[in-house]
């Protein structure tokens, strides 16, 4: 598994809290720069003299798209303290990207939701749980050039949790578990 800190969304054991007021939607605490700068960081670069070159008809800020390719990274969020909630309270796991905005201040666009779990019960976030994971799908919409990703914990409006944590989402560069282990047993011992 591929734990880079700059490719996580909630590092290692840091259980980012998705406990919030009535409605509101919890980002991750990591958005991850494509192009490994940061948020807020010319794409010139920090170091002087340091040149992007952005390979295409038009100059634009720098951009990329993920999901194409030979290689898709996947992505994979586990659930640290379980949930709970006093109403009907869902949760939806959302990958989202924007677009570099530019100058002066190069911070994400609008964000947009590529790939999302649905809605998903609180029995379903128990303690230790894979609550999602997907590769990195193609940008939609299909012009987004995005240089920024970010997981989005979205909930209902007027609907909260008491309690809950993410303990970790993170990229990784294959499906890294035993997905066998689910298989039923095509054999008995006499």
């Amino acid at each position: 598994m591929r734990l880079d800190s700059a490719l996580a969304f909630v590092p290692l054991g840091y259980n980012q809290s998705i406990v919030a007021g009535l409605g509101i939607s919890v980002p991750s605490i990591n958005t991850i720069d494509m192009l490994g700068l940061g948020v807020g960081i010319s794409p010139g670069g920090a170091n002087p003299g340091q040149q992007i070159v952005i390979i295409g008809s038009e100059a634009t800020n720098f951009g990329t798209d993920q999901g194409i390719g030979g290689f898709r990274p996947e992505l994979e969020v586990v659930v640290g303290t379980a949930f709970a909630t006093s109403d009907s309270c869902t949760l939806n796991v959302q990958l989202q990207a924007a677009a570099d905005a530019g100058s002066p201040s190069w911070l994400p666009s609008t964000w947009n939701t590529i790939v999302e779990t649905g809605p998903m019960a609180v029995a379903n976030l128990t303690a230790n749980t894979v609550i999602a994971r997907f590769p990195y799908l193609p940008n939609f919409p299909a012009n987004l050039r995005p240089r920024f990703l970010r997981l989005n914990f979205a909930v209902p409006a007027a609907e909260q949790f008491t309690a809950g944590t993410i303990l970790c989402a993170v990229v990784t560069l294959v499906r890294d578990d035993q997905a066998n282990r689910f298989a039923s047993k095509n054999y008995t011992v006499a």
